[in-house]
């Protein structure tokens, strides 16, 4: 255990920022212009676009924080982390802010990374558009997420209704509901989005 606890804190202080220049991430699906390369042997480095502060977070594959941290809002370089004192198994890079969140799997085997684009997910704010009186319909932009939550709560924080969605699109009609002010909470278990609305009969 002390070696475990002693693997984080190298980690932890081993992360730093690499000098890139000017160099733009490439979006890769367009969301949210984040890229994670790996940059050695048991190195990543996440790339990501100026212009709002990013937290980053590196979890194990039974849901262990190893590390947070923030990359900051001006920030045009990528950051590197050194990956060196993990063992053998399955590694989880997320980055996001209010605006989008993405998951890029890592697998570490025979003292090397592996960063495999089919183990990327990503989604980004979900959008919220009256199509109807008091119907809103949930649209929520994302890669390789199977599904998500929906739950809605009234002013007084009580959830009224709840669902699964599976793909992109799912309409709710609200029109059963009382006056007032609602919150549509959006997205898998590791993220979830906030939107307010309002009902008026």
């Amino acid at each position: 255990m002390k070696k475990f606890r002693l693997s984080i804190a190298v980690l932890v202080s081993a992360w730093s920022l690499a000098g890139m220049g000017d160099v733009k991430a490439d979006t890769g699906s367009g969301m949210s212009g984040v890229k994670v390369e790996k940059s050695e042997q048991k190195k990543v480095r996440i790339y990501t676009q100026p212009g709002a502060s990013v937290d980053v977070a590196i979890i194990d594959a039974d849901g262990n924080v190893l590390y947070r941290g923030i990359i900051a809002k001006g920030a045009k370089r990528a950051t590197s982390f050194n990956l060196n004192s993990l063992p053998d198994g399955q590694y989880y890079l997320t980055a996001g802010n209010n605006a989008w969140w993405m998951s890029q799997g890592l697998t570490i085997k025979a003292n090397a990374i592996n960063v495999d684009e089919r183990s990327l997910q990503q989604l980004t704010h979900p959008t919220l558009t009256a199509y109807e009186k008091n119907k809103i319909e949930v649209t929520l932009p994302a890669k390789n997420v199977d599904e998500a939550n929906v739950s809605i709560y009234d002013a007084q924080n009580v959830l009224v209704q709840t669902e699964t969605l599976k793909g992109s699109v799912r309409r709710f009609d609200l029109s059963g509901l009382p006056d007032g002010a609602y919150t549509f909470v959006v997205g898998p278990n590791q993220k979830q989005f906030t939107t307010r609305v309002d009902i008026q009969h």
